[in-house]
């Protein structure tokens, strides 16, 4: 008998396994739970059906939930480039931002980080710091005009603060006394486009509909507004801000900057996350502070025990462990991106589970910054996570707050430098607790904001 090498045998064949997910209605699926309460659906979808699940939308289509920090990385790193950003999602965010970093797909977004990359590194933003602490010293200043105690929503307050700091550091132009009216027009162009992503019926934008009215306005209000910054900056001295930066970029490849139309989209994109994101996240930093006394006077021990009164600077902030930890921890519970769409482009297989071409998939922030396998006490507000030498063990997309992958947040530098910083100038400053009575809500509408705002009383410290 002659015998069988190993080599020649057949290799195994490694089951797949099947999905589990709920089916929803008979013809509508889980659309409307999706749509009507979303962080509720998924976060009890997960807990039913675990870290892999497909649910159903409509008869022969589904989406696929990953919450395993494996499949999340797989997705957005380890095979990146089968997993585009779905047309759900570019075409109504397209509408305010353009083609910029944030929709743009293949060589096209390629070039156009290339551009932008160089002034978000962080040897570079680290220059802007004196901006952040003047931005934060008027804040302060504003304030303590107000009296010794008052009653303050904190939310339009963070707002204006980071769009005074968006304005400065991106355009040398401090744009916060339009804050009222270029945050009610983001506003009300994210309600629009959250509502074309979550598959609401909306009628074309041609049709003069209050909302649609609406929509038109706000975006021609912060059209006018960039376009108007760009075709200053372009008459004039050149500045070394972010602007500036992006005015003078020039493609290795071809030697071509960017048109005007092509700075409009990234001045739009940059603007929207500089002071939509982090100012969600102070509000939820300061909301949960407010809910913790002890946390709060142990970050003001640690900012009064470095600053003694003064500004911080980008130098302090080695000396300001636990200012940088609530405001990682306030992401880890409140992320600004609370999911990740994408759509296969080939078929796949992660972990056993087949992923078909051209499927809707979402890698949930929601579920995997409170996943029990990764959290001791998940839903607990606990800063100490995020300590120096804190989660070495913690598998590495278990959080991601700025995504993961080629297409991380470009502006994470930033955030992580302005978001302590401030953070430990107001603690330093005043004392925060909860109004009595006011409810705290999530809203998904586009980031993960205080619905309601976030009603609390300020004192002034002595």
């Amino acid at each position: 008998m002659t015998a069988v090498s190993e080599s020649t045998l057949p290799a195994p064949v490694t089951p797949k396994k099947a999905w589990p997910g709920p089916r929803g209605h008979w013809l509508l699926g889980c659309m409307r739970p999706m749509q009507n309460d979303p962080l509720n659906f998924y976060q009890q979808t997960w807990k039913e059906y675990g870290d892999y699940v497909r649910i159903r939308i409509v008869p022969r289509m589904y989406l696929y939930y990953l919450a395993d920090p494996i499949a999340i990385e797989h997705v957005l790193s380890e095979n990146h480039k089968n997993y585009r950003k779905p047309d759900f999602f570019n075409k109504p965010v397209r509408m305010l931002a353009g083609n910029g970093i944030i929709t743009s797909e293949g060589n096209f977004w390629l070039r156009q980080r290339r551009l932008s990359q160089p002034a978000f590194l962080r040897n570079q933003v680290v220059k802007f710091g004196p901006l952040i602490g003047a931005a934060a010293e008027r804040l302060i200043r504003e304030w303590e005009q107000g009296g010794a105690e008052q009653t303050i929503d904190i939310v339009p307050e963070m707002m204006r603060l980071g769009l005074r700091i968006a304005g400065t550091t991106l355009f040398s132009t401090d744009i916060s006394g339009e804050a009222d009216s270029i945050g009610d027009a983001f506003r009300v162009t994210f309600g629009q486009v959250s509502a074309m992503m979550n598959g609401k019926p909306r009628l074309p934008l041609w049709v003069p509909t209050r909302r649609n009215r609406e929509f038109r306005r706000s975006k021609e209000l912060i059209d006018r507004v960039v376009l108007e910054l760009i075709e200053s900056r372009r008459a004039g001295e050149p500045m070394h801000d972010v602007l500036g930066m992006l005015l003078a970029a020039q493609d290795k490849e071809s030697g071509t900057g960017m048109t005007d139309q092509q700075l409009r989209d990234e001045v739009i994109t940059l603007l929207t996350a500089a002071h939509e994101t982090v100012g969600a996240t102070w509000s939820w930093a300061l909301h949960l502070l407010a809910e913790h006394q002890d946390v709060q006077q142990a970050l003001r021990d640690e900012a009064s025990g470095r600053l003694s009164g003064r500004t911080p600077t980008v130098e302090d902030l080695p000396h300001l462990p636990l200012a940088t930890a609530v405001f990682e921890e306030s992401m880890r519970l409140y992320p600004p991106a609370w999911g990740m769409p994408r759509e296969s482009i080939d078929a796949d297989e992660i972990n056993g589970y087949p992923i078909p071409a051209k499927a809707l998939v979402t890698v949930s922030q929601l579920v995997a910054h409170r996943h029990p396998a990764f959290w001791k006490e998940p839903d607990k507000f606990d800063p100490s996570r995020f300590l120096p030498g804190a989660g070495l063990d913690r598998p590495k997309f278990a959080y991601f707050p700025f995504g993961g992958g080629p297409r991380v947040c470009i502006g994470n530098h930033f955030a992580l430098i302005e978001g302590p910083l401030v953070l430990a100038a107001l603690a330093q400053r005043f004392h925060f607790t909860s109004a009595p009575g006011h409810v705290v809500i999530p809203d998904p509408t586009f980031t993960l904001r205080p619905k309601t705002g976030v009603r609390m009383i300020v004192r002034r410290r002595p």
